[in-house]
C-alpha cells in the first residue's frame, strides 16, 4: 500500500515538473505578442538621436474628388477639322461678297442680271451651310469647351501641342463631368502631380467606360511628359468641400503593401496606424477618417520607428 501511494506520489510530481515548461513559453508568447500590438517604445533619448518629430493633426477641409483616368489625345483629327472650318469660312465669305456685289450691279443695272444674282445668292448659301457644318463638328466630336474657343484661340492650340508646349487630355471619372472645377494628372508614383485647365465636357460617353468625360489642356514644361496616347491616373476636383485630416509627407511609410502613419500614444510609445480612404492634396495626404482632433503623429523620423519594429522600410 506504501509503495502504491509512493509511486503515484512520484508520478504526480514529474507531471508537474512537465507542465510547467511547456505552459511558460505559451505565456511568454502570449505577452510578447500583447507587447507587439501596443506599438514601439522609444526614450526622449532615442528620439533624439533618431529625428523624431511629432505634431498635432491638422483639421482640415478639402475639395470632393474622384480618381479616374486621362488619356492625352492625338490633335490630327481636330486639326483636319479645324482646317475643314478656315477653309469653309473663307468660301462663305468670298462667296457673300461675290453676292453682296451681283446685288449691287443689279441694282445700279449695270449688267448682273437676275439669274446671276440668284445663283450667287444660293452659293453664298450654300457655302454659309458647309462652314456653319464644319464648324459644328467641332462642338460635335470634340464638345463644346473646344467649340467654344475661336479660331485663334484653337489654331494656338494646336500650334503649342505640336511644339510640345501644350497637351489635349480626356478624363474619364464616373459621375463629375459636369462638376469638374480641377484636374491634376499623375503620370507616375514618383513625379509631382500635373494641373489641366477645364474645358468643357468631352463631344461623346467613351464606349467601354460609358461615362462623360472631361476635355482639359495641359500647358507648359509639363506638356512634354504627354506624348499622344499615354494613359493616366488623374483626379477630379468639385466645388463642393469636405471635412478630413491633413497627413504631411514625410509622415508616411509603405510597408505590407500599405501606407502607415505613427501616432504618439505615451511619452515614449508610438502606435502604426494605416491610413485608409486618403488621397493626395497639394499639401500632402488628405484623410477622412482614421484619425481624432487630438491625435499626435510623427512628422519626422517616422522610418527610425519603423526601422525599430520591422527593419528597413521605404519611405513616402
Amino acid at each position: 500500500m506504501m509503495k502504491s501511494s509512493l509511486a503515484m506520489l512520484v508520478g504526480f510530481c514529474l507531471l508537474s515538473a512537465c507542465s510547467a515548461p511547456l505552459d511558460a513559453p505559451a505565456e511568454a508568447a502570449k505577452g510578447g505578442g500583447e507587447a507587439a500590438q501596443t506599438g514601439v517604445r522609444l526614450d526622449a533619448e532615442a528620439q533624439t538621436r533618431t529625428g523624431v518629430q511629432v505634431a498635432s493633426i491638422e483639421h482640415v477641409s478639402a475639395p470632393l474628388s474622384a480618381e479616374g483616368f486621362a488619356r492625352v489625345m492625338d490633335v490630327g483629327p481636330l486639326a483636319s477639322v479645324d482646317a475643314e472650318v478656315s477653309a469653309a469660312a473663307s468660301a462663305a465669305a468670298a462667296s457673300q461678297a461675290e453676292y453682296r456685289r451681283l446685288v449691287a450691279l443689279a441694282a445700279a443695272d449695270q449688267a448682273a442680271s437676275v439669274r446671276a444674282v440668284e445663283a450667287a445668292r444660293a452659293q453664298a448659301g450654300a457655302d454659309g451651310a458647309r462652314a456653319a457644318l464644319a464648324s459644328r463638328r467641332i462642338g460635335l466630336e470634340w464638345g463644346p469647351g473646344l467649340a467654344r474657343l475661336s479660331s485663334q484661340q484653337r489654331s494656338r492650340l494646336l500650334a503649342d501641342v505640336s511644339a510640345g508646349r501644350a497637351a489635349l487630355v480626356r478624363v474619364d471619372v464616373a459621375g463629375v463631368a459636369g462638376n469638374a472645377q480641377r484636374v491634376l494628372l499623375q503620370p507616375d508614383e514618383t513625379s509631382a502631380r500635373i494641373g489641366a485647365t477645364v474645358l468643357g465636357p468631352a463631344g461623346a460617353a467613351d464606349p467601354r467606360l460609358q461615362t462623360a468625360g472631361i476635355m482639359a489642356v495641359v500647358r507648359g514644361a509639363d506638356a512634354a511628359r504627354l506624348p499622344a496616347g499615354r494613359l493616366i491616373r488623374a483626379q477630379v476636383e468639385t466645388g463642393a468641400a469636405e471635412s478630413g485630416f491633413l497627413v504631411p509627407r514625410a509622415a508616411i511609410v509603405r510597408a505590407e503593401s500599405a501606407t502607415w502613419v505613427y501616432v504618439r500614444i505615451a511619452a515614449d510609445r508610438f502606435e502604426r496606424r494605416e491610413l485608409r480612404d486618403a488621397r493626395v492634396i497639394d499639401r500632402g495626404w488628405f484623410a477622412k477618417s482614421g484619425f481624432d482632433d487630438s491625435d499626435v503623429i510623427v512628422v519626422a523620423g517616422a522610418a527610425s520607428l519603423l526601422a525599430a519594429e520591422r527593419g528597413p522600410v521605404e519611405v513616402e
